[in-house]
């Protein structure tokens, strides 16, 4: 037996470390921007429109927002009817820009949007 390795052979295996050592790197990147944390949301304003997995809330701003209830227990999102004014707090899923709410709470069953001594409208 020779007690010397073919050349060939030992570039077939530095290259195979290289490449190794590359995918490693990689891994540890990928995983340390998934590990970012996203920033946390909280919105307030009146549902229009409620299903088991999506909630449309009509903001104070004047803008919209739909929110996936995914991680909401159905017990919470039973409670919530239309015309609800709640309080969100979730965050923006990237890089899909779907905002996820991690937790519902109905503000009031009703909040009147016009003040009492305002004439009744005819």
């Amino acid at each position: 037996m020779s007690r010397y390795v073919d050349s060939a052979f030992l570039r077939i295996k530095s290259h195979s470390r290289f490449v190794l050592g590359g995918l490693i790197l990689a891994l540890v990147w990928a995983s340390s921007i998934g590990a970012q944390e996203q920033p946390i949301l909280r919105v307030e304003g009146r549902v229009t429109y409620v299903s088991p997995t999506e909630m449309l809330i009509a903001l104070d701003s004047g803008g919209v927002l739909m929110l996936d209830l995914a991680r909401i227990h159905q017990g919470e999102i039973r409670q919530i009817a239309q015309n609800d004014y709640v309080t969100v707090i979730g965050f923006i899923r990237r890089p899909s820009h779907r905002v996820i709410a991690t937790s519902i709470h109905r503000a009031s069953p009703w909040i009147p949007t016009t003040p009492s001594w305002a004439p009744p409208n005819p």
